[in-house]
């Protein structure tokens, strides 16, 4: 459900406490912060968040990251610039073909999803509980659900768990719109791990931060303690207005490696932009994202009106050129940073609900949104048709970023779930 409460509403989950009021005399503490990958460049959505909230608690904390990866050279020095430590374990496998059908089939006797299954190996644990041993942390931060299964009691440490979305629900929306019997039923199981998993691992740590409210209320329930939220946010400086753009240019933005995203671009090419170019034949629509698998551009950019960009550079001048960005998106979970950089930017935006999930946008002020293919292309032809109501609703999108999601305010609310999991640690107690 999109949360719809006023712009100005407080950053609070149902159940949260507020955040303390930081002060310069609480302690620098010493972090030990674990993931799957270096997150820079910041170029997917995982990637954004995580940079974003480390780059600027770096200058406040003492923070090692451990991750999978091999020395970059000039993209890790940006890292180490914003004083962040980096500590590389050996990258997993990239499977494919015969190798990952017979990983897959091998997951069907394992207690674990395949994502944790996979994230996690000897190698990696080994590492964490070295680091543990010879060095003086004052915290654990997981960064992502799978990365839980690495906190072991052999340490007595405080534990920040950061999910990005309730995992096990993104399963079953995936098994939702899965095509085949096979496939419906394989998401389905992974979907029931992945919830058990999340009920087993998420009342071990001391403290779990979500990215909605609705993911806090969820996380709370599992982790049998007040829900603890950190937004999703974006650079107000590097996102900044930039007028109403070409009125029939659409532009979808989000990477093409992730299933939702090219399940979304399909069910626009295929259902949704028909529509509006039988009304409107001039309608074109630009995508753009990391990783497009080759035979998804082949098919995609095959379509008339359609352009598949790929990866770019910085995805400002496709932001600033559209008239309207769409995010037909049918399975996901968390809340969308391409909506945030895009309202930023004072773009008109048409989503389904599922796509605006976690964000507190209105139907109507900052945002449109549809359900179903002729709804959606309604609602895309009615901006189409007039820059007045794209200015509005760009409008009223940069005025809701402004007031509540930038950056700063959300690293300081994962800064205060770092001081609440310390002290609750320090104190022996839990809430």
């Amino acid at each position: 459900m999109v949360n719809t409460g006023m712009p100005n509403e407080t950053s609070t989950a149902a159940g949260s406490e507020p955040a303390p009021e930081l002060t310069a005399t609480r302690p620098r503490l010493r972090v030990l912060a674990i993931d799957e990958e270096v997150p820079y460049p910041a170029d997917t959505g995982k990637r954004i968040r995580t940079w974003n909230l480390l780059k600027r608690l770096a200058a406040r904390h003492d923070i090692t990251l451990l991750c999978y990866g091999r020395e970059r050279g000039r993209e890790f020095d940006v890292v180490r610039q914003c004083g962040i430590k980096l500590r590389l374990v050996d990258p997993l496998l990239e499977l494919s073909g015969l190798a990952l059908s017979w990983r897959l089939l091998l997951n069907l006797i394992s207690p674990y999803p395949y994502s944790v299954q996979k994230h996690y190996t000897k190698r990696f644990q080994n590492k964490v509980d070295e680091l543990l041993s010879s060095s003086e942390f004052d915290l654990l931060h997981c960064e992502w659900t799978p990365y839980a299964r690495y906190r072991t009691e052999r340490f007595q440490i405080a534990s920040v768990l950061a999910t990005h979305n309730i995992e096990s629900q993104i399963w079953e929306r995936r098994a939702d719109h899965a095509g085949g019997v096979l496939a419906r039923i394989f998401f389905r199981m992974q979907a029931r791990k992945m919830a058990a998993f999340e009920r087993n691992n998420l009342p071990r740590m001391s403290v779990v931060t979500a990215v909605s409210p609705e993911d806090a209320r969820q996380t709370a329930d599992w982790a049998q303690r007040s829900g603890t939220l950190v937004e999703n946010g974006v650079d107000l400086e590097q996102f900044r207005p930039a007028g109403s753009g070409e009125s029939c240019e659409l532009l979808f933005l989000g990477s093409l490696d992730w299933f939702p995203n090219r399940d979304a671009v399909e069910y626009m090419v295929q259902e949704i932009l028909p529509l509006i170019q039988s009304a409107t034949p001039i309608a074109t629509l630009r995508v753009v994202g990391r990783r497009p698998p080759k035979d998804f551009v082949r098919r995609i950019a095959a379509v008339p009106g359609v352009e598949v960009l790929g990866e770019v550079d910085d995805v400002r001048p496709c932001l600033e050129r559209a008239g309207v960005i769409v995010v037909p998106l049918r399975i996901g979970g968390g809340s969308r940073i391409k909506i945030l950089e895009a309202l930023a930017m004072g773009k008109a935006v048409v989503s389904t609900r599922v796509g605006a999930e976690g964000l507190a946008v209105q139907d109507g002020h900052n945002i449109l949104l549809a359900d179903n293919p002729q709804d959606f292309a309604a609602r895309v032809q009615q901006l189409m048709g007039s820059e007045e109501a794209r200015s509005r609703l760009g409008k009223n999108g940069r005025d809701l970023v402004e007031q509540r999601y930038s950056w700063d305010d959300c690293a300081a609310a994962l800064e205060a779930a770092w001081y609440r999991a310390h002290d609750l640690h320090s104190g022996g107690t839990r809430d």
